[in-house]
């Protein structure tokens, strides 16, 4: 009986993966569309708009620095693939003045014929605490990053919806799945997007219209290097807990997505892990999506709780080199356990002593926030860490404590 099941299932999902394909959209061709890229100057949005141009697309590059759209301009046409392939660049503020944006819009498919694609990419990050926080900084990061998307989209979406084809990118971050310290006008400004993408999505899918919204993790970008220099050291400790990408890896994958129609956008296993576990009633484009959000629901799926006490694998890493494999968390549902941050404990002084690490898992529910403003010495946090964790010494087995 447990065979017939199991064979049961896994024709079904064959089945699935077979019929996926007349379900999903149907990919944009790259070659010859017309790919606008908003802070395409640097970063992300330049290696977006390099990838796109690999496969044949016609750019326009929007950012504010004329000097760093010029110099992104000559390295994207190194990447050319045909000779009629061009690099358009437009110098505004699309955070500031929606007439401007209109115009500029209008401007660039006058000469690259209508927009296919729009990939929504001009950001900025400032963090701090809360109260630290001047209440200009919030207004800043809701008009760049929320309005710096609004502003281009508006402007694209009636000529998408009368030809009954395109794409619109917004790019967010993984601050725009979970709050986390530090980022309450960034993670703020970031959300938005999401609420905005999965209204529009709504919208425009009945004209094959179809947004994504990608979430990247930390990025080597000019960007984040700016962001660092201002960092609160918890929201440091927390950052560090992950690796950094490139900026090439995030924009291959985002133009993917993309092309595909796909409303979410993940990099890496811990990216798509995080966006299975807060798709919530996100739109579904496929039925790998559905998919998602069906085990999302499930609380008895291994992916929501990897074991029948329903704990959760997160990572602390420790600064004596050794790792925290599980932080039993049995009370809480399985995808909000997986929301507690791992923190990593790291040498702040000469000697070998341990510096102060933050405290908190504010995201937990009931008996598992333990929120204080306070600092806690380093080396009770590891031991803390150690009675409800499995420790991990690298070219070791895990070794129950």
């Amino acid at each position: 009986m447990l065979l017939l099941a199991a064979a049961f299932l896994v024709a079904f999902v064959l089945l699935l993966y077979m019929v996926s394909p007349l379900i999903s959209p149907k990919p944009l061709a790259l070659p010859g569309a017309h790919v606008v890229v908003t802070g395409g100057s640097s970063g992300i949005g330049k290696c977006i708009a390099i990838e796109c141009y690999k496969q044949g697309a016609f750019i326009t590059l929007v950012a504010r620095n004329e000097d760093k759209l010029l110099q992104a301009k000559k390295e994207i046409e190194k990447h050319s693939i045909n000779d009629k392939q061009v690099v358009l660049c437009i110098s505004v503020d699309v955070s500031q003045d929606y007439s401007q944006v209109e115009n500029v819009i209008k401007q660039a498919q006058e000469k690259l014929g209508p927009v296919d694609m729009l990939v929504n990419c001009a950001g900025m990050s400032l963090s701090g605490k809360f109260e630290d926080l001047e209440v200009s900084t919030f207004e800043r990061l809701m008009s760049v990053n929320y309005l710096g998307s609004v502003y281009p989209s508006r402007a694209v979406i009636t000529t998408m919806k009368e030809r009954r084809v395109g794409r619109i990118v917004f790019v967010s971050s993984q601050a725009g799945q979970l709050g986390l310290f530090g980022f309450t006008a960034y993670s703020s400004s970031k959300f938005a997007i999401r609420g905005l993408a999965e209204a529009l999505q709504m919208e425009v899918k009945p004209y094959n219209v179809y947004v994504t919204v990608a979430y990247p993790p930390d990025t080597d970008t000019p960007g984040f290097a700016e962001e660092n220099k201002t960092k609160p050291l918890e929201t440091r400790l927390i950052s560090e807990t992950v690796s950094v990408c490139k900026p090439e890896q995030v924009a291959k994958q985002i133009v993917k997505d993309a092309i595909q129609g796909n409303f979410n956008s993940s990099i890496g296993s811990d990216g798509y892990m995080l966006s299975s576990l807060t798709c919530g009633m996100a739109p579904v484009t496929s039925i790998t999506e559905g998919l998602q959000q069906g085990c999302r629901a499930d609380s008895s799926c291994p992916l929501c709780c990897p074991d029948a006490s329903g704990v959760f694998v997160v990572p602390i890493l420790g600064a004596d080199g050794k790792t925290c494999l599980r932080n039993r968390l049995s009370g809480a549902p399985g995808w909000l356990s997986w929301l507690s941050i791992g923190l990593r404990l790291r040498s702040q002084s000469p000697g070998g002593h341990h510096g102060p690490v933050p405290h908190h898992c504010s995201v937990l529910p009931g008996k598992f926030r333990q929120h204080s403003p306070s600092l806690h010495d380093a080396e009770s946090e590891i031991g803390s860490c150690r009675q409800n964790c499995l420790i991990l010494t690298p070219g070791e087995k895990a070794v129950s404590k």
